[in-house]
């Protein structure tokens, strides 16, 4: 841990008689506790040396991008890659009292790579710069995440959430760590409480995951009366303290391996849990909502007669989505293109609700790519992102959340640790670095905000075209190929501006009154006005 500066003043007591160095000990420990000791003197600027990013996220509005930095006194020369490699720009810039900046604010949307060197050494960091990233969109993104504070509690989750254009961010909110041998007395996890309290500040809504286990049932997942009961109790305090302002989550993915429990990973088994949990919410905090069952799942899983697909029926069938006000499911493809997975998820489990009588929203709470070592390159991350969300959105969910914010650990070997939009702050020096991910969906959050799905438009085999009516009025599509790469022609020459996936320009010809551009499989994010056509060759 770093020393204060009192701390620091007091490590140089000098070496005396052994009385005297006592009691200098001991009035510098009296000292300390009162915060008596003078601050040392401020360091000189030359002492910065090489350069050092300071912005603590490395996500930009295009029109004021400036990247701050510390280095010694005088000059640093600096030079700009593109996403694929390219050199873009190089240029000087000056640094005085230890303090400078890259201005970055005519370089336009993308991702970049930015080198920074003076003679004491060098320094490099990825960043996005992003349209409009400085204002928030006016009306619900269909977009959320999940932060975990307990895991980075030194970074600002709520910030990165708002940057990205969310509207929900779902926090831990841990049993364990708050349970105490005192039946209905907690210890109130702070960090988390710090972090919600920052998320609603900036109106996005957090989604409280009430999770795993307490000191009851071998602190293993409840499955006795007793235990469920005391679940529910924690389920009563935390609404008591939070009210209306949060969402209640009852537990995560109960089907899968966070289930520790004797009873099992059934849907029977979840029903124990969830009645008496939900009912204790809303009793303490009338028109709160429940959400549930945040059921695990990967592609096949979700196949009729798959295993989330028979889970989820049973679930249906015990009455289960009565005591949720929305319906959680969870989809991972994992390293294979997305195109008929998450969506089918969305399709079979609405079918299942209105087969049944019900209509709730279906929120795709948890689906993303890792970005291990030698595994999927962060480009098709975010590629993958983009497309498995026009096609879940278009499948009818409510909301689709990327998991999650931050890489969990700093391990590039563990597919586990490696889903974040952003790059874990170990590698940054605590910074919030951006993968490509994060980028897409900054641009998607303020194209889709407030968007109306108008459906999937058919351009013939091997071509998607997801269609929505923007806020504006605009028709929006986001178009690929599962194939090769193909020409799309609109049907008018004016008001069409086409976008690839980190918001930068896709170069359109202009031919007989039309305009065509090339897509592949990577989506490409195209406007033009109501009522224009499309096609593709």
């Amino acid at each position: 841990m770093p020393q204060t500066p009192s701390a620091a003043r007091c490590a140089g007591v000098p070496r005396r008689s052994a009385l005297r160095r006592l009691l200098a000990v001991l009035v510098c420990a009296v000292l300390l506790s009162f915060g008596a000791v003078p601050a040392a003197a401020p360091v000189q600027a030359a002492a910065y040396g090489a350069p050092r990013f300071t912005d603590p996220m490395a996500l930009y509005d295009a029109a004021t991008a400036r990247v701050a930095l510390t280095a010694a006194n005088g000059s640093v020369s600096y030079s700009v890659a593109s996403a694929e490699g390219g050199l873009l720009r190089q240029g000087t810039a000056t640094v005085s009292s230890g303090a400078g900046s890259i201005d970055l604010r005519t370089l336009g949307p993308g991702y970049f790579k930015l080198t920074v060197r003076n003679t004491a050494g060098s320094a490099s960091t990825d960043l996005g710069i992003v349209a409009r990233l400085a204002t928030t969109p006016t009306t619900k993104s269909p977009f959320g995440t999940t932060a975990h504070p307990g895991i980075h509690w030194q970074l600002n989750h709520a910030a990165a959430s708002r940057a990205l254009g969310l509207s929900t961010t779902r926090v831990d909110w841990r049993w364990e760590r708050m349970a105490t041998f005192i039946s209905g007395f907690y210890r109130w996890d702070t960090v988390g409480e710090a972090e919600i309290k920052r998320l609603r500040a900036l109106g996005i809504r957090p989604s409280l995951v009430i999770a795993y286990h307490g000191l009851c049932d071998g602190a293993l997942t409840p499955s006795s009366t007793t235990c469920i009961n005391e679940y529910a109790k924690f389920a009563r305090a935390t609404a008591q303290r939070f009210g209306t302002t949060v969402d209640y989550a009852v537990y995560n993915e109960w089907n899968a391996a966070t289930n520790t429990g004797s009873c099992g990973r059934s849907a029977d088994c979840y029903m124990k849990l969830l009645k008496p949990a939900a009912a204790a919410i809303r009793a303490a905090a009338p028109g709160a909502r429940v959400l549930g069952p945040a059921l695990g799942a990967v592609d096949d899983w979700w196949a009729v007669d798959g295993p989330a697909y028979t889970w989820f029926q049973r679930f249906v069938q015990l009455g289960g989505a009565g005591h949720v006000d929305l319906v959680t499911i969870h989809n991972y493809s994992v390293t294979t293109a997305p195109d008929g997975k998450g969506e089918r998820a969305v399709r079979n489990a609405k079918a299942l609700l209105a087969a049944a009588g019900i209509s709730k929203p279906v929120v795709m709470e948890e689906a993303g790519y890792p970005t291990v070592a030698d595994g999927l390159p962060e480009y098709l991350q975010a590629a993958f992102m983009a497309r498995d969300a026009a096609a879940v959105l278009t499948a009818g969910a409510a909301t689709y959340m990327p998991y999650g914010l931050v890489d969990n650990y700093n391990d590039r070997a563990h597919a586990e640790s490696n889903f974040g939009l952003f790059r874990h702050e170990a590698v940054n020096g605590g910074r919030l670095v951006p993968k490509q991910a994060a980028v897409t969906q900054a641009v998607l959050s303020r194209l889709l905000a407030g968007a109306v799905s108008r459906g999937e438009e058919k351009l013939g085999t091997g071509t998607r075209s997801m269609m929505w009516r923007m806020a504006d009025g605009r028709t929006l599509r986001i178009v690929w190929t599962t194939d090769k790469t193909r020409t799309l022609e609109i049907g008018g020459s004016t008001g069409v501006a086409a976008t690839d996936w980190l918001g930068r320009p896709v170069p359109t010809l202009l031919t007989g009154g039309k305009r065509q551009m090339v897509i592949g499989g990577i989506p490409a994010f195209v406007t033009t006005p109501a009522g224009t056509t499309a096609r593709v060759f």
